[in-house]
């Protein structure tokens, strides 16, 4: 068996020379599996919203002195110092014109989206494996961003390049139909308007295969191949946003969201009865999510960095996916309102669920990865006696972490703490949380 590092000083000898692409493709086919890639996220970007923050950012790192900033990093500010930037920016003219030549959005950016940008998709390897092992392997960049990589300082082999010329992945592609309850549409990374895409089957369409057409879109978060009729699969898919029955039997089904349909939902706002968006939204980052190794849920943050060729070194702010189990809907509140939008959290009030519902839905949540962590009030502490790790994170990873990192304790003011200093999340090697800066 060659080890990792042997194919892909391969695969760099081969990226030299042309022509590779199915030399290069026959490579990687062996490390894109339903094994290595049963999930798959990519990361959106929504109206240049990270470009506009790292130009805050930037400004910040270079006019500390100037304008009295407490510090180079605009995480670091307080309130008050983050409030005045967007003052100090319209009246900076070199600043200015840089943000206003970059951005069609009113004010500047200072914080991370609210809901997150990150959305992990499991694959149906089962039932569909040529549109799955499609999709990961444009997730991956063509099986090069296999490693977790949260910091973003390890530089990505570059993507094989595809019939139609373009690289064969879905970073940097847009997406570029959105109608509201109905689908948010992405994957062509020929011409970014619906009308191409390319398989990594030779870039040649595909046919549809009979158990991904008979499975149903009866639900919002339906991961669907895109086509332009029967037996048309390149790298268009699309992901539903209620139940579209008339995609039943025309379009495969080959996964389904299993966390951010929050930031799905963002992007469903910006979607119109044309399917054209009012905003670019793009996929910014893309690749396989391992559980319990790659960051669930966050945004990146473009740091300056003026000993790196670029300018920045790009650092992901995981958000942790939090649970909150309160005696009543008014404590989880308490809670939401604490942690703001440093995690995503899902609220789960005892009085409304039950004792016997709540454990069932909190290990369910589990069981297939879409939680981080449960975050229980004091009240609610002995719930935990009748729950554990479930199987699929033991089966996951040998360093799976210890109950008491999963199930916190916490009065709803020390929420943010807990999970910053408690949560097994922050002690993963490299990980940032949202919130470690306030």
């Amino acid at each position: 068996l060659q080890s990792k590092k042997t194919k892909q000083n391969k695969i760099k000898t081969l990226l030299s020379t042309a022509p590779y692409q199915s030399n290069i493709l026959a490579i990687m086919s062996s490390t894109i599996n339903s094994t290595t890639c049963a999930y798959c996220y990519i990361d959106i970007d929504i109206n240049n919203h990270r470009s506009n923050l790292a130009l805050s950012a930037a400004f910040v790192d270079a006019t500390d002195s100037r304008y009295g900033f407490s510090s180079k990093d605009l995480r670091k500010l307080g309130g008050s110092e983050v409030s005045r930037i967007d003052d100090l920016i319209s009246m900076d003219h070199v600043w200015s014109s840089k943000i206003q030549s970059f951005s069609n959005q009113k004010g500047i950016v200072t914080k991370l989206p609210s809901q997150g940008s990150r959305i992990i998709f499991r694959l149906l390897w089962d039932i569909a494996p040529l549109a799955c092992e499609n999709f990961a392997t444009l997730c991956t960049n063509g099986g090069n961003s296999l490693d977790s990589n949260c910091s973003g300082s390890k530089k990505n082999i570059p993507a094989p390049v595809g019939e139609s010329g373009k690289e064969l992945t879905y970073r940097n592609s847009s997406i570029h139909r959105v109608v509201p309850k109905f689908i948010v549409q992405g994957g062509d990374f020929v011409f970014g308007n619906g009308s191409g895409g390319e398989s990594i089957y030779n870039g040649k369409k595909f046919k549809d295969e009979r158990a991904g057409l008979g499975m149903k879109h009866d639900k919002a978060g339906v991961l669907s191949m895109g086509n332009s009729g029967k037996n048309s699969n390149t790298s268009q898919f699309f992901i539903t946003l209620d139940k579209a029955p008339q995609c039943d039997g025309k379009h495969v089904v080959f996964g389904e969201v299993i966390s951010g349909i929050e930031v799905v939902r963002a992007i469903e706002s910006f979607g119109t009865s044309s399917g054209e968006p009012t905003v670019p939204i793009l996929i910014t980052d893309c690749g396989a999510y391992t559980p319990l190794m790659t960051p669930s849920a966050g945004s990146w943050y473009d740091r300056p960095d003026s000993d790196s060729y670029t300018g920045i070194t790009p650092e992901f702010m995981v958000r942790p996916r939090a649970a909150i189990i309160a005696p009543t809907k008014t404590v989880t509140e308490k809670f939401r309102s604490a942690l703001g939008d440093h995690a995503t959290t899902f609220l789960i009030s005892v009085d409304e669920v039950g004792d016997e519902n709540l454990n069932r839905v909190v290990m369910e949540m589990l069981q297939k990865f879409a939680l981080d962590v449960v975050l229980a009030a004091p009240a609610c502490a002995k719930l935990f006696s009748t729950m554990d790790i479930p199987q699929s994170w033991k089966d996951a990873s040998k360093s799976c972490p210890p109950k008491e990192d999963v199930f916190l304790v916490s009065k709803p003011v020390d929420a943010l703490s807990t999970l910053i200093k408690n949560s097994w999340l922050c002690k993963q090697s490299g990980w940032i949380l949202s919130g470690s800066f306030e």
